[in-house]
Parts: structure tokens; C-alpha cells; sequence
């Protein structure tokens, strides 16, 4: 059963997706700023905060090196862009403030929440292509996304689900 506050940060989320790509096609990233500090609020009001924070700017920092790879091969067009914009980091950092709430059904499943991003990610492009947020010069490259979001996420969900604690894997491994 889906709880009330996921519902919530779903709902955060979907604002923050669309604030961010209609903000980048408007030349903004304002609007994504905004989206993304209420998400971010909503999990200071959470027991998550800590974990969610971590998540965000873990997934922002990755998602500007992923995005700037992707200009860089050819993968997508964010306008003259050089590297990642601002407004495609703060969607990565959304992304990171809902693995604790509305995507954690993923943290005991973390394959099958690796395999719905990769299903995920061409939609979601394609959409923001759509809405003038990115431009997509070649479909068939969508695949080389889908692979590294299934990677990604799939270490995701297993990370916020404990199953890649590297602690305790260090200690294990100490004691043998």
C-alpha cells in the first residue's frame, strides 16, 4: 500500500520534473529551483532528510558528469551547452529526494527498479524533447541511456535498501 507522504513526494516530483524541463526549453532554471526546494523541504519534514540529502547530491553530481558525457558523445543537445545544465542536475537531485519516499517499494527489488529506469529513461527524454527541454539527434543512442540508468539505479535502490553497505562489507571482510 502506498503511504500518504508518497504519494506527496510523487507528486513533488512530477511538479519538479516539469519545472525543470519547461524551465530549461524557457532558458530557466528558476523554476526548476523552486520545484526542487519544495521536494527538498517536504524531506526535512521526513526522517529521511540525512539519507535524502546524501541521495540528492550524490545523483546531482553523477547526473552532471552523465549528462556532459551524453553532449560530449553526441547522445543529446541541451542548446550550446558544453556541459550538464543547471536545470538537468537539479532533475538528477529530485530524482535522489525520492528514492527514500515514492521509489522506495524499489529498495527490496532493486533490479526490477534498475530495469524500470531503463524503461523509463527513453520516455522521459523523448518527453522532455517534446517540451523543448533537450533534443534527441538520434533515438537509437536512447539505448546507451537506458543502460547506464538501469546500472545507476540499480546501485541506487540497492544502496538505500542496505544491501550495499559497504561498512559492513568492510568489516566482514576484516574478520575473514
Amino acid at each position: 500500500m502506498i503511504s500518504r507522504g508518497n504519494l506527496v513526494n510523487a507528486a513533488l516530483f512530477q511538479v519538479t520534473w516539469f519545472a525543470c524541463v519547461l524551465g530549461g526549453a524557457a532558458g530557466t532554471s528558476i523554476w526548476g529551483a523552486g520545484a526542487l526546494a519544495a521536494l527538498l523541504a517536504y524531506s526535512a519534514a521526513t526522517p529521511h532528510l540525512k539519507a535524502d540529502f546524501l541521495f540528492a547530491v550524490s545523483l546531482g553530481l553523477i547526473g552532471l558528469g552523465v549528462e556532459t558525457l551524453w553532449i560530449k558523445a553526441g547522445v543529446l543537445e541541451y542548446g550550446a551547452a558544453a556541459i550538464a545544465p543547471a536545470w538537468i542536475v537539479m532533475l538528477w537531485m529530485g530524482v535522489g529526494l525520492t528514492v527514500n519516499h515514492s521509489l522506495s517499494v524499489f529498495s527490496g527489488r532493486p533490479w526490477l527498479g534498475g530495469s524500470l529506469a531503463a524503461v523509463a529513461a527513453p520516455a522521459s527524454y523523448l518527453g522532455g524533447e517534446r517540451l523543448g527541454g533537450v533534443v534527441v539527434p538520434d533515438p537509437w543512442l536512447l539505448a546507451l541511456i537506458a543502460g547506464a540508468w538501469f546500472v545507476l539505479f540499480t546501485l541506487a535502490f540497492a544502496l538505500a535498501g542496505g544491501k550495499l553497505d559497504l561498512r559492513r562489507r568492510q568489516a566482514y571482510e576484516r574478520a575473514h
